[in-house]
């Protein structure tokens, strides 16, 4: 069995690299054009987003609907993964430290296509019979362009993915449990407990989802740059080494791990989409949910919300390893990659046991609140299939069966076929935000003319599009 499983883990392995390379073109060219397009307005209104974001904190838990700050929170929950830990480390043994650098790049451009395709969500949601705001890119293709088979067809590509990808995480939430604590069946005792926690969570509805997640993942988040900051605030000497290193590899013309320095840049963008889901479409699908006076303040808020898991999570992580060793050489030497790299760096710091238990812990919580974000990106799909509550709450129960019994199967394999489905879902999602682009173009220059006569709270109407026909919430 293990000898099959690994032959399949290689199998997609191989196959998965190729798609990737695939979508990183797509999604890298086009966030370009949008960057480009947008004028640089996801950096420079940084500001503006912050503030955005914290709207409607309080009243928030007294609606019917989403708040901003609710969607801001689910979406980072999504964002901030496994990736964050484990993936900064297979990007940095992997492509060198430079491709610390090249993530930092497509965070960037990633934000801009974070803020189109959240825009584009907005414009074209729609209320269901549970009061609340549902969309994604099965909405605006079937409204914008459309065509109703490929909506539906993306609608139930999207719910694979998401059981996909919560089978992921789920497999790393127990296998993070278990490493901790081990005993005989702990990985049978911890699926069950998983389950059990992830079950109150997804029954209690979008509603009861955002206000657990707008609780627990701005601590989450704060806490691990905490523990990030007191490893590199004991090795402050080598940051500046740190410095050198991210830049000097980042440019260099040497092979790294015997790739050529286009591999290595390749790698280190994928890891960046896979941490922020920047482009995909999985994110546009929450941020439809956001109760919002104008569609470009949720694209601003999730363009926000991309920066900080690339920028600052991100960067935490690559900088606690860094800082801790002198060069790329002593890294490549320990022949630790992913999760057991971060583990080394911990145990040298706070003690053996303390630190792996310390990554275990925030493996198992990054892992935890992106299934349940992926549960609510599944279930405002199912909605566009079918706004029927029987079904929501069969995929609720089969939500819950899902994460036990997905917990068993194994992480490399899990990794590798959620992988395969995420970069297709980028391939088409892109092109498509691209040939919908005018709306948010047009939907951005509304916001603009608002801000510029001194508005300070710009409402949008569907009449600022040229073509406002499948608009149906902005009247």
């Amino acid at each position: 069995m293990t000898s099959l499983r690994q032959t399949a883990v290689e199998t997609l392995g191989s196959y998965c690299e190729y798609v990737w390379v695939v979508a990183l073109i797509f999604l890298a060219g086009i966030g370009t054009y949008f960057l480009i397009r947008l004028k640089g307005m996801n950096i420079l209104r940084i500001r503006e987003s912050i503030d955005l974001s914290k709207e409607h904190v309080l009243a928030g838990r007294g609606m019917e609907t989403l708040s901003a700050f609710e969607t801001f929170c689910l979406t980072l929950g999504t964002r901030v993964g496994v990736g964050n830990i484990a993936g900064m480390a297979a990007a940095i043994v992997s492509g060198g430290p430079g491709a610390v650098f090249w993530i930092w790049v497509f965070g960037v451009i990633g934000s801009a296509n974070s803020f189109m395709e959240s825009t584009l969500a907005q414009i074209f949601k729609e209320r269901k019979k549970d009061g609340g705001y549902y969309s994604g890119p099965a909405y605006y293709v079937l409204k914008g362009l459309k065509k109703r088979g490929f909506a539906i067809g993306i609608a139930v590509l999207i719910i694979v993915l998401e059981i996909g990808f919560m089978g992921y995480q789920s497999s790393t939430a127990v296998s993070a449990l278990s490493n901790a604590f081990e005993f005989e069946n702990n990985d049978i005792v911890f699926a069950v407990l998983v389950s059990l926690i992830v079950a109150p969570i997804v029954l209690g509805g979008m509603k009861g989802i955002a206000k657990f997640m707008s609780r627990v993942v701005p601590l989450m988040a704060v806490l691990w740059i905490v523990v990030c900051g007191i490893v590199v605030l004991e090795n402050i000497e080598n940051v500046g080494n740190v410095i050198n290193m991210v830049f000097s590899y980042a440019f260099s013309l040497q092979a790294v791990g015997g790739g050529i320095a286009g591999s290595a840049i390749i790698h280190a963008l994928n890891r960046g989409i896979f941490a922020s889901e920047a482009g995909l479409g999985t994110v546009a699908s929450i941020a439809g949910t956001a109760d919002v006076s104008h569609p470009v303040k949720q694209g601003m808020v999730q363009s926000m919300a991309t920066l900080i898991d690339s920028l600052v999570i991100c960067t935490a992580t690559a900088v606690t390893i860094l800082a801790f060793f002198p060069d790329y050489a002593s890294i490549a030497a320990t022949g630790l990659t992913e999760s057991r790299l971060v583990e080394y760096v911990m145990e040298e710091m706070f003690g053996e046991g303390l630190g792996g238990a310390i990554v275990s812990a925030f493996l198992f919580l990054f892992a935890f609140t992106t299934i349940i974000g992926n549960y609510s990106m599944a279930e405002s799909n199912m909605r566009f299939l079918r706004d029927d509550p029987r079904y929501v709450k069969a995929l609720r129960i089969a939500t819950c069966i899902l994460v036990f019994t997905t917990a068993l199967v194994g992480v490399a394999l899990m990794n590798e076929i959620s992988g395969i489905v995420r970069a297709f879902m980028g391939i088409i999602n892109i092109v498509v935000v691209l040939l919908l682009s005018r709306y948010v173009f047009q939907a951005y220059n509304d916001w603009r003319r608002q801000r510029l006569r001194g508005v300070k709270n710009p409402v949008f109407h569907r009449s600022a599009l040229s073509d406002p026909e499948g608009v149906s919430e902005w009247e």
